[in-house]
């Protein structure tokens, strides 16, 4: 029974043996995994860095530029509001045009028959005038035509 217990023991021992040979080829690729993904993070965190620096660097100029833009937007302000007035001036005055076009077009209406029978006497003054100029020269010419004969 001894023997059974020392061959025991050995199977034990090679089998524990066999084990940390695996763990030990197991913990030496891990180490390595370990030491690739350290130096991976050591160039992440280098290019990170100069991609930090660059954005700040682009933030200050975009800043700037904003800056920039906004003093230049507040300098044309001014115009914007000024083209404004001139609008609201233009959209006054256009309703005023229109409102004294419609008064005027509404008088002319009352007016029409005030306005022909101011025509039509305007005319008949004028044709009574005509008549009696020539009346008055057909005189003159009876009157000389009278005065040559005696």
């Amino acid at each position: 029974m001894i023997v059974i217990l020392y061959i025991g023991v050995l199977i034990a021992g090679i089998a524990l043996l066999v084990i940390a040979i695996s763990v030990s080829k197991t913990l030496k690729s891990t180490a390595q995994t370990m030491e690739e993904v350290s130096k991976s993070i050591e160039k992440v965190t280098v290019e990170v860095q100069g991609i930090s620096n660059q954005t700040e660097k682009l933030l200050d100029k975009t800043n700037d530029l904003l800056e920039d833009v906004n003093g230049k937007v507040g300098k044309v302000d001014p115009v914007f509001d000024a083209v404004g007035d001139i609008g609201t001036s233009l959209l006054g005055l256009s309703q005023s045009v229109r409102q004294l076009a419609t008064l005027a077009t509404n008088k002319v209406g009352e007016n029409e028959a005030r306005l022909a029978q101011a025509v039509s006497i305007s005319n008949s003054i004028l044709a009574f005038r005509d008549k009696f100029k020539a009346n008055k020269s057909a005189k003159q010419a009876a009157k000389e035509a009278h005065e040559e004969i005696f």
